[in-house]
């Protein structure tokens, strides 16, 4: 094996694992995109739920196993700042998942291209 062919191995290496690397983080990504959205779902429809009921119903929070008694006004208001919070994870998401899929489309291209270069050099 030349120099050359030992380089050009190398530079096919690391394109893969750049494209591997992509692919998984963009997986990543738009699976914390939809646990975002199912957390603002939930919040949104839990207040929609609690907007039907009087201003002074007991009402509890869960933390963990238990629940604990909470105002009616506080918890729609948690529960608003919840959805508002989860949609600004959301934006900020997307934008990862934007820049992954920009340098997985790139990677790809980059080693097709280069795929396309030794198959044209052995060729001639």
């Amino acid at each position: 094996m030349s120099i050359n062919e030992h380089a050009l191995g190398k530079i096919v290496h690391d394109l893969q694992s750049k494209l591997q690397e992509a692919t998984r983080m963009v997986g990543s990504v738009q699976a914390q995109i939809q646990t975002r959205e199912r957390e603002k779902r939930l919040s949104e429809l839990t207040n929609k739920e609690l907007s039907s009921l009087q201003p002074d119903t007991v009402t509890y929070k869960s933390i963990g196993k238990m629940f604990i008694q909470e105002p009616l006004p506080q918890l729609t208001s948690e529960l608003t700042e919840r959805a508002t919070e989860m949609g600004k994870d959301m934006e900020a998401l997307d934008k990862k998942r934007i820049y992954w899929e920009r340098q997985k489309t790139e990677a790809q291209g980059n080693l097709q291209e280069l795929i396309k270069q030794i198959q044209n050099a052995q060729g001639a």
